[in-house]
Parts: structure tokens; C-alpha cells; sequence
């Protein structure tokens, strides 16, 4: 009886190996990839007449991410069922295809082979419902603009009506970026075509500004012959119209909530208010006069990157509301010296309105006796930021010697005193010395024909130092680190860069970097190193 079960279950699992499609093990590591035996229709075939696109490969193969891989241009609709069995792939979309219109499929990683997932090596269909097959193309490649790197997974589209909105409608032509941020449509139709990019989260072939890079070209491509070597450029920028949200009237405040990033803002009411931007530029906190009446009148109109304004008037009412007083904070901030100018420089910032600033309470530390007081001509106050920048000039003597001084930066107890009738705590930081021994220089060039340029040196991607219109420029007393080169075209002559506007038809301004000649963008500096001239050139 024993022996009957065990080769009843030896028949039963050899059944169920032979019916199961399982990966084969050992031996050597399968590096071919799926060759492609047949397609109905043919590669190129006119007059396509087929509900259904098939494909017969040589082996076993299994689909990977096809909604996302597998790239139909012009889009068939939202609902395309792809399905693998065994050797073979069916795509039918539920709309049939259009008559008199070349379709291109691009399979990209869709589809693997069921052992190792090697990939068809560049797959592609086209085929036409009518008696042409469109052939021209469009290639380049995408960028973070403000970053200068490629971007892999960004859906570049091209659309043919005047009235096309990029927020609104379905392109008519479209694909992804590769991973070297490369991007090439191909099988199109003659014609004028509008070219954008954009990072599509939802998949919906619709820009959503809101959470989306996007990027776009001014003006349009006149498609006769092959287009290649366009640059893209993508950026994040809310272009809803600036509006608010919400305002709450909590005791001694009233904050006022936008949709949006806002730029900048004024504020004028029947009496005297005090203003600032909240923890981010979305919110301002607007610190309540004493109320005479039940209500004052406030007027705001602020401004978003997009120069799109929003005016508004509401009021500001007494409330009952109980309102927990914020502790004031402060900090000095990342104090530092140029040994050779003897600049000393820093940003404090605060988290509320300061009404008076003690300045007997604020010196550079030289050692436990001697000091170097800082004045109300060192500062600049930006109170809607919440921001002290300081400036002073050191005696160069002190860095005149052979050992680098110990300075300190020291703010004493009641050296700000708030709008809420507090004060700063003491605090003292040590001031980094820039010294000449430790530092390094970089020599740099700009070669353009524009009138109008920002050069940028960049440490993690954001701007330390910047200079307007000049060519040439040695850059001194800078720590070992990494640093980054950018150029701004500035069109417009304003001083910063301008992200562009779709609805005015304003491409963002160019940006350029330095990139050695293995295309990398950072530059190590090291101590007592002169590094240079690096030009860039556009």
C-alpha cells in the first residue's frame, strides 16, 4: 500500500513539474536575448486592418511594467489590454485603431525573457491603417534645468493644435526618456508641432504643474525633414493662478494661507500691521494691532514666481480663540571670514518680528578681554523674510600672524527683542576663518555673445556667490569641497532667473554648466590650490 502512494506522488509531481512553466536551473548563465519571429502586422506594413498586434518570439517571455515600458505613439486610449502566453505577446486596444494613421510602438524593457530578463534589443513596431507610412523624427535630450542633469523617465510629447493646452489635452505624439535622458519619436507626420517634457506621475498624458516638472520649446518645430539634438529643459513650477486659501483669525495673529508658493506680497491696512512670511512662503502671519472697533480693514496683494498677482480684501476681527504663545528663536547662523579681505559675513535668522535690536549686545570675540562691536551700518533687516544679514570689515591685521585667531560671533541675552514682548537667549558660535593656506582658488572664463549673464558658484546645488555680466572671474579663499559652475542667460536683465510661462508662451531662461571632459559638473577644490580658468561657453 506504501509503495502505491509514494509512486501515486512521484507520477503526480513529475505531472506538475511537466505542467508548470517554472525558470530552469543550472548550467551556463542564459545572456541571449528574446529574438523577435514574427509580428502581424510586419514591421512597416500598410493598410493594417488587424483588431490585434501580435508577436511570436523564440523562447518563453514575460511582460515587465508594460503600461509603462511599452510606448504606443500616437496613444490608442486609455485602455490597452497587453498579454504575454508563453512565446508569444497580443496587444488590442478597447478603442480600434484609427484609420489612416501611423502607429510606433517602442517595447523598450516591456518585454523579458522568463530566465535571465534580457531584453529584445531595441524593439520597435510601426505600421500604418492607411497607404503611408509617416517617417519622419524628432530626437534630444532632457534636463533638469537648474541642475544640468539628464533625466531618465520623462515623457517628451508633441501636439499639433494651435489651442493645444499642455495642463488640458492628450498629445498626439509621445515618449520616455532612456536612462541617459535621451529621448527619440519616431514614424510622425509632417507638419508644425509644439514640443514639451514633462515627469508624468499619473500617467494620465496630462501635465499636472502642481507635482510635475515640466518644460516646453517657444517655438514650434516645422517638421519636413528630421529634427534632432533638441534641449529640453524641465523645471517644478506651479502655474495655477495665485489665490487664498484660507484665513484664520487666532488671538493675537491672523494667518493668511495661499495655494501657492508666493514670491512676494504687500500689505496696507486702516491701521499699521506687522507682517511676515509664515514657515514657508505659502503662509503669511499678519500679528494683530489693538483693535478699537470689532474689525479692521486689510488689503493684500501678493505675487507669485509666474509675476501672476492676486489682490484681495478681508478683515481682521477680534476673537476669543485661546493662543499659545511661540517660544522666540533664533540663530547666528554660519559666520565666516575671508582672511584675505578680512569680510566677515553671516544671515541670523528668527522666527518672529524683532521691534529692537540691542547693540551692545552683539560683538566679535577676539579673546576673553578684547572685542570688535557690531553696528546698525553692519546689518540689513529683511523682516518679511525674518532675516539679519551681516557684514563687517575685520582689521586685516588680525590675520596678519602666524597662527590662524579663534574668533567668536556673540549674541548676549536681550540682544533682540520680539513684537511678543520677548528676548533672545545668549548664543555664541566660532567664526570659520578663511585662510589663504586652507582654502583653495578657481579661475574662471565666460565665452558668449549674450549681453546679459548670471555666474554662479554653487555648493550643493545652490548658489554661494553670484556675479552679473562678468567674463572673467577668480574666485578666492574657497574651502575644499565640490563646488559647481552655472550661467544664467538672463533675457529679461532683472538680476535672477525667470522659470518661463506656458499661457504667455515664455520659455524658461537658458542655464549652462561647466562639465570637464569626462561630463562631470563637480569641481574639487583643494587647500592652498589654484584650479583654472574653466570657461564655459554658450
Amino acid at each position: 500500500m506504501k509503495v502505491r502512494i509514494i509512486c501515486f506522488l512521484v507520477i503526480a509531481f513529475t505531472l506538475y513539474r511537466c505542467a508548470n512553466q517554472i525558470t530552469p536551473t543550472g548550467g551556463p548563465r542564459d545572456k541571449r536575448p528574446p529574438v523577435l519571429l514574427e509580428s502581424k502586422p510586419t514591421n512597416n506594413e500598410k493598410n493594417v486592418k488587424l483588431k490585434s498586434i501580435e508577436l511570436t518570439f523564440d523562447e518563453y517571455v514575460k511582460l515587465n511594467n508594460p503600461k509603462e515600458e511599452i510606448m504606443i505613439s500616437p496613444s490608442p486610449g486609455k485602455d490597452v489590454d497587453i498579454v504575454n502566453k508563453g512565446p508569444k505577446v497580443t496587444i488590442t486596444p478597447k478603442e480600434k485603431w484609427r484609420d489612416s494613421t501611423t502607429y510606433s510602438i517602442a517595447f523598450r524593457e516591456g518585454i523579458k525573457d522568463i530566465t535571465e530578463g534580457n531584453v529584445p534589443v531595441n524593439l520597435k513596431l510601426a505600421f500604418s491603417t492607411g497607404p503611408y507610412i509617416d517617417s519622419l523624427r524628432v530626437t534630444g535630450n532632457v534636463e533638469e534645468i537648474l541642475k544640468g542633469l539628464r533625466t531618465e523617465k520623462i515623457t517628451v510629447a508633441l501636439y499639433s493644435s494651435d489651442t493645444f493646452d499642455i495642463f488640458t489635452d492628450i498629445p498626439d505624439y509621445f515618449t520616455k526618456t532612456n536612462k541617459r535622458g535621451q529621448f527619440s519619436i519616431e514614424n510622425i507626420r509632417a507638419g508644425e508641432y509644439g514640443i514639451y517634457a514633462f515627469d508624468d506621475k499619473n500617467k494620465n498624458l496630462k501635465v499636472e504643474s502642481r507635482a510635475e516638472r515640466y518644460g516646453f520649446l517657444r517655438t514650434k518645430l516645422d517638421l519636413k525633414k528630421n529634427i534632432d539634438s533638441l534641449r529640453l529643459g524641465i523645471f517644478m513650477l506651479d502655474s495655477r493662478q495665485p489665490k487664498i486659501s484660507a484665513i484664520r483669525n487666532a488671538g493675537p495673529v491672523t494667518r493668511v494661507r495661499f495655494n501657492k508658493y508666493i514670491s512676494e506680497y504687500t500689505l496696507r491696512g486702516d491701521l499699521e500691521v506687522t507682517s511676515a512670511f509664515g514657515d514657508n512662503q505659502t503662509e503669511i502671519t499678519i500679528w494683530n494691532p489693538p483693535l478699537e472697533n470689532d474689525s479692521i480693514q486689510v488689503y493684500l496683494s501678493a505675487t507669485d514666481s509666474l509675476e501672476s498677482v492676486t489682490d484681495s480684501v478681508f478683515y481682521i476681527k477680534k476673537t476669543d480663540v485661546k493662543f499659545v504663545k511661540e517660544n522666540f528663536k533664533w540663530g547666528l547662523g554660519d559666520p565666516s571670514v575671508d582672511a584675505e579681505t578680512g569680510i566677515l559675513q553671516t544671515t541670523i535668522r528668527y522666527n518672529k518680528p524683532i521691534i529692537n535690536i540691542d547693540f551692545d549686545s552683539i560683538f566679535v570675540k577676539l579673546d576673553t578681554i578684547n572685542t570688535v562691536p557690531i553696528t546698525k551700518e553692519d546689518i540689513t533687516i529683511d523682516p518679511v523674510k525674518k532675516e539679519v544679514r551681516l557684514k563687517k570689515l575685520l582689521d586685516k591685521k588680525l590675520f596678519q600672524t602666524k597662527k590662524e585667531p579663534e574668533l567668536f560671533l556673540t549674541g548676549r541675552k536681550g540682544l533682540f527683542y520680539s513684537i511678543d514682548s520677548d528676548t533672545s537667549k545668549a548664543s555664541e558660535v566660532k567664526i570659520k576663518n578663511l585662510w589663504p593656506e586652507s582654502t583653495g582658488i578657481l579661475l574662471t572664463e565666460i565665452q558668449t555673445k549674450q549681453k546679459n549673464f548670471i555666474l554662479q558658484l554653487l555648493d550643493n546645488d545652490q548658489p554661494v556667490l553670484s556675479l552679473k555680466n562678468v567674463n572673467k572671474h577668480t574666485f578666492k579663499t574657497l574651502e575644499p569641497k565640490e563646488f559647481k559652475l552655472r550661467a544664467i542667460v538672463d533675457l529679461n536683465n532683472n538680476g535672477r532667473w525667470d522659470p518661463g510661462n506656458f499661457s504667455k508662451n515664455q520659455e524658461p531662461e537658458p542655464v549652462y554648466f561647466y562639465k570637464s571632459t569626462d561630463g562631470k559638473q563637480g569641481i574639487p577644490i583643494r587647500a592652498n590650490w589654484e584650479l583654472g580658468p574653466l570657461t564655459i561657453k554658450f
